[in-house]
């Protein structure tokens, strides 16, 4: 069965249930607004004393005991999980390696490039138009893995190139290389080997077509830093654990950091990657296939919400885990 038919009028149903973080959960301040009233070194993070209170200065006063972790102020910050809408929005097309490269190699043919042309005809929406376009390489399982593995990985950056040079945009696309993961006939004939080395191309009309697990970024790193804190931790851990099924069966992993306005934008596009980073790093460890996750920072140009009240600019602080489901 081809991904364009597993992937049909719906996405994933698994049920997956929100955690809340219960207030008094979280103590490390994300507010990149002034802190009046509190001391902050150099990287403007509020100072703590040894028993790790927040540093007043001398002009502090209850007035300014509004930052979280500091002086008694708790979040309670849900992580909303959103379902993915309909799969009208989403199209998908396989095409068979031998149609677009010689044996072993990585090099697109001429004819290739013509079949992806003709496949393409296939596609709705179209990429140009799209949110965005998944590129998945797959080999069969003879030969070593981690050669298949880089193989896969080789020809979904080929066709993703011949596409850019096509005139679609570069920074819609995701390569990922599966390798043997992921076989759709069995490898024991030469038939079903031949069926499982393919490039499959996903289209993803809408973000709104990808299951969302959306973060608030205080419930999971200090203040302008991407080091996961213990309680951010254990917040992944909660969440994995309920998502477990959803992520398993999924197709692609998007890790996606995004930071409010204010401040440098080269600051809050490095402060966004090196948190998307640090999130797919940690569902790696727990188990989530490598092979499947791309992590991106958006910086501040994917706000939510308004950046012009605290509010809206904590809401834009986050990091979201996009997953395209898969249904069998």
């Amino acid at each position: 069965m081809t991904l364009g038919k597993r992937i049909t009028g719906k996405l994933l149903e698994s049920a997956v249930l929100a955690v809340m973080l219960a207030a008094g959960s979280v103590f490390a301040a994300e507010n990149r607004d002034p802190a009046p009233g509190y001391a902050e070194d150099a990287s403007s993070n509020v100072v703590k004393t040894g028993s790790g209170d927040c540093l007043h200065t001398g002009s502090w006063s209850e007035a300014d005991a509004t930052l979280v972790g500091c002086d008694g102020v708790v979040l309670n910050a849900p992580v909303e999980v959103i379902k993915g809408a309909p799969s009208g929005l989403v199209g998908a097309i396989v095409i068979p390696s031998a149609a677009l490269f010689a044996f072993d190699k990585a090099e697109l043919t001429d004819d290739g490039k013509a079949a992806i042309d003709e496949y393409r005809k296939q596609l709705r929406p179209e990429l140009s138009e799209a949110y965005e376009g998944i590129i998945i390489g797959h080999t069969d399982s003879t030969g070593d893995a981690n050669y298949n593995a880089g193989l896969s990985k080789r020809r979904a950056e080929a066709v993703s190139a011949y596409l850019v040079s096509t005139g679609v945009d570069a920074a819609k696309l995701r390569e990922i290389g599966r390798g043997e993961n992921d076989p759709i006939a069995s490898n024991d004939t030469k038939e079903g080997q031949a069926e499982n080395r393919r490039v499959e191309i996903v289209v993803i009309g809408e973000p709104r077509a990808l299951d969302n697990i959306r973060f608030p970024s205080v419930a999971l790193f200090p203040r302008r830093s991407a080091e996961l804190t213990e309680q951010g931790k254990a917040v992944l851990d909660s969440n994995i654990s309920d998502a477990r099924v959803m992520l398993d069966r999924s197709v692609f992993i998007e890790v996606i950091g995004h930071t409010d306005d204010v401040g440098d934008d080269d600051y809050n596009q490095d402060l966004s990657e090196q948190r998307a980073a640090a999130v797919s790093q940690y569902l790696i460890d727990a188990g989530v296939d490598a092979s499947k996750m791309v992590a991106i920072g958006a910086g501040e140009n994917s706000p939510i919400a308004t950046n012009t009240t605290p509010e809206g600019r904590a809401e834009n602080r986050r990091v979201e885990v996009l997953v395209l489901g898969r249904v069998n």
